[in-house]
């Protein structure tokens, strides 16, 4: 493993998350509240999905060196992260249709965050040794990450769980479906 990979690795993390913040949460959430408008539900729902998968591609390939079978089930992830984002992409034209389409800047911004994300999970894959790409290898690093890379991760776990909750909430909170109930028992309840 290469400490220097994997810093700079967690510096492109932090900025991607940063400007996440930006793009999730003032723009999709505050801004257009997608969550709220009928043409953009699906485009929410997609942000949602993607939200969920983040705090386990977190944990899985950037908390601790990861091995074996665990380095493998964050690539999974990471791979339907993909596949979602491709849908996400291909909902926005008609989801951001009454909104004007999307604006120069949130399309140069999702290039900046795609940049960003591919980069610091090039850098993080580059870093993992060769033996450690074998479905078989122990699951248990044999040395952990510097104490600043798992202290940054440690600090965005949290956070990108509530962003999860949030979008989740928010979804359920303008749909009628059964699965989504628990908004509106928690509505009452407060």
């Amino acid at each position: 493993m290469s400490p220097n990979l994997v810093l700079a690795s967690t510096v492109l993390l932090l900025a991607f998350v940063h400007l996440s913040v930006v793009d999730g949460v003032y723009l999709h959430l505050w801004r257009y509240r997608l969550h709220a408008r009928e043409e953009s539900r699906h485009e929410h729902w997609l942000h949602t999905a993607r939200a969920v998968l983040f705090p386990p591609i977190l944990a899985t390939l950037f908390l601790a060196p990861p091995r074996g079978v665990v380095l493998w089930f964050g690539l999974a992830l990471v791979a339907l992260d993909q596949v979602v984002e491709l849908f996400d992409t291909f909902s926005e034209r008609d989801s951001r249709a009454a909104l004007g389409g999307l604006s120069s800047f949130e399309y140069s911004l999702h290039v900046v965050l795609t940049t960003l994300r591919v980069g610091a999970l090039a850098l993080a894959l580059a870093a993992v040794p060769p033996e450690a790409w074998s479905p078989w290898a122990p699951s248990v690093p044999g040395q952990a990450h510097p104490a600043f890379v798992r202290a940054a991760v440690e600090f965005l776990l949290p956070g990108a769980i509530v962003a999860a909750v949030v979008h989740l909430w928010l979804g359920c909170k303008a749909s009628a479906q059964p699965a989504c109930r628990w908004t509106r028992a928690w509505a009452r309840m407060g």
